[in-house]
Formats: structure tokens, C-alpha cells, sequence
């Protein structure tokens, strides 16, 4: 009985080292006797994201106030990146934004703004998304784009 049990063991370990030594020379032992694996589907590429859509928003000049007088002026080119699909939405909107816009740079400015030193471009475009978020509901503007930034 244990000599019947070492005879099937080792035919097993044979056939299984036979179909592995086959699989690993890249011949399909199942496929000749007409057994075929099932095909695995590979995921398609996701589609590339859409290209990024622009309003433009136009020249923003804000005058610096200190000392309670205009000591110098902030010009800078504004656009606006948003969703496709909110494009409209934004460009009707954009009377809305520049209040808001003038209204909050006046002040920021006012008192960021030091002798000699240039403006703040990074700041100032994380304080002009939070004013069009709040302006808009802040879904509609995705990012906003300083371009030429001059301090006269």
C-alpha cells in the first residue's frame, strides 16, 4: 500500500514538473489537447484629461494705497482656468469678479506692498481664488493665471 501511494506521488510530481518545464520553454501543453485558458482583459488607458479651458479675465490695475494716498499701482494680466463646461457660467459672471477683485487687492496690497520689494505673484494668486470662490460658490474657477506682473 505505501509502495502504491510513492508510485502515484511521484508520477503526480512528474506530470506537474513535465506541464511547468513545458510552460516555462513557452510550449501550452492544455492548448494541444484543445483545454484553453480563459483570456484576461487588460483595462484600457483611461482617456487623457481635457485640455484646460481660459477666460480671460483681462489687465487688473489696482491702485496702492498707503498713507492714505496712492503711492504706486499694480498692473497684471488675469486669466482665468476653468471647467469647459462652467466657461460660460464664469464669463458672464466676470463684472462680479472684478469688484470683488479691486475690492480685496486694494487692501491686500495696501498693505503687503513694500519700498523695493516686488509683487508677490504666488500670493497673490492663492488670495484672487479664494476671493472667486467665495464670489462664485467655488466650483466654477479651477485655478487663476498672473501673467506680467508690474508694480509702478
Amino acid at each position: 500500500m505505501v509502495r502504491l501511494i510513492i508510485i502515484v506521488v511521484v508520477l503526480l510530481l512528474l506530470g506537474g514538473g513535465t506541464v511547468g518545464g513545458l510552460y516555462f520553454f513557452g510550449i501550452d501543453p492544455l492548448a494541444k489537447l484543445g483545454i484553453t485558458a480563459p483570456v484576461v482583459q487588460k483595462d484600457a488607458p483611461p482617456p487623457p484629461p481635457p485640455p484646460p479651458s481660459y477666460v480671460e479675465f483681462g489687465v487688473l490695475i489696482i491702485p496702492v494705497i498707503q498713507d492714505r494716498e496712492v503711492k504706486k499701482q499694480a498692473e497684471m494680466i488675469v486669466r482665468l482656468e476653468v471647467e469647459p463646461k462652467n466657461k460660460e457660467i464664469v464669463a458672464r459672471n466676470l463684472p462680479r469678479l472684478q469688484n470683488a477683485f479691486l475690492g480685496d487687492m486694494i487692501g491686500f496690497l495696501s498693505v503687503t506692498v513694500r519700498e523695493g520689494q516686488p509683487l508677490d505673484v504666488g500670493a497673490i494668486q492663492n488670495r484672487l481664488k479664494m476671493v472667486s470662490d467665495k464670489a462664485l460658490g467655488g466650483v466654477y474657477v479651477k485655478d487663476v493665471i498672473i501673467e506680467n506682473a508690474v508694480l509702478k
